[in-house]
């Protein structure tokens, strides 16, 4: 029988909850420092399933957390597992991962899961675009997008913004990626070949972690263009330069759990027990 312990997060973890409670799982929920009675060496013997945050960390040293909690050491907790545990969490650091092989814990990583990755990219391309009209001064319909980059998140994002009406463009490095999105209908166009072009976008949605929109491109651009950055932080937007360019410029991460977080847990859930039968 399988008790979870689920630590910290955002709303994800609130509908993962009330999804394996609904189930029949024991749970024991840990998301507000107000629960002053919570003792994670108690949790941590009760439950032999441990449900981590998405993203595990941003400082390496706490478990994430969107109520700003000071219990959630990852130290402390890794002390206090052992191989009768199992781990999950959503891009877990090579450190807490080596812990676990070399303690017989069973880890999993939300990130490494195919299926949850694919299924994500919907919530996330939809955040993208909720990012992108909240912040537009303009209609995505017939808007001209720029889409850099060309994998998963970014073939669904297109895909969405098509059936919007707007006119996008694909830019990548690889020749197979541009040719795969015109295969689809897409603009296509060289990440290298876009400063002619670059003022023509009204919207530009990054998905490349690294530094593509620098400040060559940046001088070019439109300006009322709305750039969204969904790439890992720190994205690959110069957004100090854009800021003194007065371009609109945003680092959207972390869409699903803010857009969509009921439909994230349900993704999450089904992952979670496949991986456990």
């Amino acid at each position: 029988m399988y008790n979870f312990l689920l630590l910290g997060g955002d709303s994800r973890q609130l509908y993962l909850n009330q999804i394996l409670t609904k189930n029949g799982f024991q749970t024991t929920l840990h998301n507000s420092s107000e629960d002053s009675s919570f003792s994670m060496e108690e949790a941590i013997r009760n439950c032999n399933v441990i449900l981590c945050p998405i993203p595990f960390t941003r400082d390496k040293i706490n478990l994430v957390s969107d109520n700003g909690m000071t219990d959630l050491g990852i130290g402390n907790l890794l002390n206090l597992l052992t191989s009768d545990h199992t781990l999950f969490g959503g891009s877990i650091p090579a450190y807490v991962k080596e812990y676990a092989r070399e303690n017989g814990i069973a880890c999993f990583d939300y990130m490494d899961m195919e299926d949850i990755t694919v299924k994500n990219t919907i919530a996330t391309a939809e955040g993208a675009i909720a990012e992108a009209i909240r912040l537009s001064p303009g209609c995505l319909h017939k808007s001209k997008c720029l889409v850099t980059g060309f994998g998963r998140c970014a073939k669904t994002l297109a895909l969405k913004l098509k059936g919007m009406d707007a006119e996008v463009t694909i830019a990548g490095r690889k020749e197979i990626q541009l040719v795969q999105a015109a295969s689809m209908g897409f603009h296509a166009r060289a990440l290298c070949d876009l400063s002619p072009v670059i003022g023509n976008y009204e919207f530009i949605f990054n998905t490349i972690p690294a530094l593509v929109i620098e400040k060559n491109l940046i001088r070019s651009m439109n300006p009322d263009v709305t750039v969204i950055d969904i790439a890992s932080a720190p994205g690959g937007v110069d957004f100090a330069f854009c800021k003194q360019q007065n371009i609109r410029a945003k680092l959207s991460l972390g869409l699903p759990g803010i857009y969509a977080p009921q439909s994230s847990a349900e993704i999450l859930y089904e992952a979670i027990v496949k991986s456990l039968s």
